[in-house]
């Protein structure tokens, strides 16, 4: 597919490395020379100098016949304009950026059609809903929703107290409409390494495995009395960072009741945030004070969120935190590669803007077939909500009869039917016109349209 982005900042850059790896045709637009320079030795991306909201240096590109026009600037006024002079040119299709969140609620404005915009993507909405993902479901190290909200996700880590260890999958008798999709277990002699196990019938759980169970989420309360692990009602956040991630994730817990405070550098910063957070505390010190910490007594708190805009900002603040005797820290992370670094020191991360729109962006390209996609497992497994084809080889045939005739780095979880969602047992069939959930390797992911 041929690709154009505007902006080659952080987000803009990242998603132009993730669709060129993909094997697209992208061309990357920004005014900054240095940023494109930079861009091009570490991609395969072709880049442009200029401003996307000049009708003429969009006008030039139409001859490559763009399939998908994405602006991705820091500014909502430039990604909008942008859209309305593409879609005017003949780009097909278009996806904005926008961080005003009044662009993505409904109401008597159709956004949409006023600015000439397919798809709208809220960087801070999606990275604050991430984050809040691991604060009121603190036992789960990620949760994710799908068929619209019936079928749920939940990654969680077996406690040592988990007693039925060695049992096979196919004995352990789960609660009603779930399965074990995914098993992440460390190796053998390694503080470091993981196993990745897409488990069928003989695989089995082991104490200190992160296991990724899905089932339909009316049942999913159950999977915490089934494994031994507590629950916990969340009472009092403190975020570190007056960010739009920031203020996008104290809102949700405002409408929540939870009690929050807000801890910011910059003053002007604060004041901003007092009349934008009405129940929240709003504090101007800076985060890594621990003299400031200890006396706002952090280690009490049911959640400290680190969400400035730098990587290392956070993991700092969060690792004082921990220090501090902070029983759940959560930092904000642009760059995955610091994934397993943050957890060796018992730090939860939550992935920021770029990591979700890049994974908003693939399901949007797909959308013929695929509606969704996940990450599971620091990228090393994904989840695909994605339509069955007429054609499909698989359909009439029961899950248990198609393991020679699917990958063993694949499971079907999840099959919606007519509006009737049933977890992947043996005895499912798939016909055409379903949509199926499944868990993935990420090698195969090319493969997954034309299997089904």
């Amino acid at each position: 597919m041929n690709i154009v982005i505007l902006g080659a900042g952080d987000i803009g850059s990242y998603l132009a490395s993730v669709l060129s790896k993909e094997q697209h045709n992208v061309t990357l637009i920004d005014k900054d020379p240095i940023k494109l320079e930079k861009v091009s030795q570490e991609s395969d991306v072709a880049t442009l100098l200029g401003y996307g909201s000049r009708w003429k240096i969009l006008d030039n590109l139409i001859e490559s016949e763009p399939h998908l026009f994405i602006a991705m600037t820091g500014d909502d006024e430039t990604n909008l304009v942008s859209c309305v002079i593409a879609k005017n040119l003949g780009y097909p299709k278009t996806v904005a950026r926008v961080k005003e969140i009044g662009f993505l609620a409904r109401s008597r404005l159709d956004f949409g059609r006023l600015f000439y915009v397919d798809h709208f993507i809220g960087a801070e909405v999606l990275a604050a809903n991430d984050i809040l993902k691991s604060i009121i479901n603190p036992e789960d190290i990620a949760i994710e929703n799908f068929a619209h909200g019936a079928i749920q996700m939940r990654t969680l880590s077996i406690p040592a107290s988990w007693k039925k260890t060695n049992i096979p999958l196919s004995n352990l008798d789960l609660p009603e409409e779930m399965i074990v999709g995914l098993i992440k277990r460390r190796k053998k002699d390694s503080e470091k390494e993981y196993d990745v196990i897409f488990p069928h019938g003989k695989d089995h759980i082991e104490a200190g495995d992160e296991i990724t169970v899905v089932g339909e989420t009316k049942f999913m309360q159950e999977i915490h009395s089934f494994f031994n692990i507590d629950q916990k009602i969340i009472k009092s956040i403190v975020i570190v960072g007056g960010t739009g991630v920031g203020v996008r994730l104290a809102h949700i817990l405002e409408i929540r009741n939870i009690n929050v405070k807000i801890i910011e550098q910059d003053e002007k910063r604060c004041e901003e945030l007092a009349d934008l957070l009405p129940k929240s505390t709003v504090i101007n010190e800076d985060g890594t004070n621990m003299q400031f910490l200890a006396s706002e007594q952090i280690q009490d708190v049911d959640a400290f969120v680190a969400c400035t805009n730098e990587d290392e900002s956070n993991y700092l603040i969060t690792s004082i935190a921990k220090h501090m005797g902070c029983k759940k820290a959560i930092c904000l992370i642009s760059n995955i590669e610091f994934a397993p670094v943050i957890r060796a020191h018992n730090i939860k991360y939550s992935v920021s803007e770029r990591v979700n729109i890049a994974n908003r962006i693939l399901s949007i390209i797909n959308e013929e077939k695929v509606i969704s996609i996940a990450s599971l497992s620091d990228g090393n497994a994904k989840v695909l909500e994605i339509k069955v084809s007429e054609d499909c080889e698989l359909v009439g045939i029961p899950l248990s009869e198609l393991s020679n005739k699917l990958p063993r780095n694949l499971l079907v979880t999840a099959i919606e039917n007519r509006g009737r969602v049933m977890i992947g047992k043996g005895n499912r069939i798939i016909s055409p016109g379903d949509t199926v959930i499944l868990i993935s390797s990420p090698d195969i992911f090319g493969d997954l349209q034309n299997i089904f």
